[in-house]
């Protein structure tokens, strides 16, 4: 009896010891989450772009656009390298963003105070074709750069981003100044 005692023993602690050295990610099926930038991340965001500088300001802004997505995760979708956020405006909105006034625009959608309006997203901000009064947000998974990034880059000197990571996947918030 006293053998299987300590056979039992050996297996609870080999299982124990077992369960250290496997790779598991607590973020996983955890709920979607703003998250700050650190200075790797810019650092390696402002490699992609000439003449890029980080920006804390700008970086602050955008973990307020990313605490907005997060916050409201049922009208989020995820494909390939892009999470898809649907927000339902309505006309002095859609006017702010075609006059390119994101801070005006984003504030009065609730995201907060934004401040004055010298800022460009780098991700699209597009129209639902299924709803006339809903526009998408897609921002890219961090290490993607799209068209969007790219235009929004030109003549710009200063970048500030924050992610929203949705089951493990980081997806970046980055704003052009």
């Amino acid at each position: 009896m006293k053998n299987w005692k300590k056979l039992l023993a050996c297996l609870l602690v080999g299982l124990m010891a077992l369960t250290v050295f496997t790779a598991c990610d607590a973020s996983v099926g955890a709920p979607m989450s703003p998250k700050r930038s650190d200075a790797e991340s810019a650092k390696a965001l402002c490699k992609q772009f000439d003449n890029m500088t980080y920006s804390k300001e700008l970086s602050d802004k955008a973990y307020t656009i990313a605490s907005w997505v997060a916050g409201t995760e049922p009208s989020c979708q995820t494909s390939k390298d892009k999470l898809y956020r649907w927000a339902h405006v309505d006309n002095v909105v859609k006017t702010y963003l075609e006059k390119k006034s994101y801070a005006t625009a984003f504030e009065n959608m609730g995201m907060g105070i934004l401040g004055t309006d010298t800022f460009t997203p780098g991700f699209d901000i597009k129209p639902d074709a299924d709803d006339p009064s809903d526009i998408i947000f897609v921002l890219p998974k961090d290490g993607t750069y799209p068209e969007a990034m790219t235009k929004a880059a030109k003549g710009k000197t200063k970048l500030g981003v924050a992610y929203v990571v949705k089951d493990g996947v980081s997806y970046a918030v980055v704003l052009f100044g």
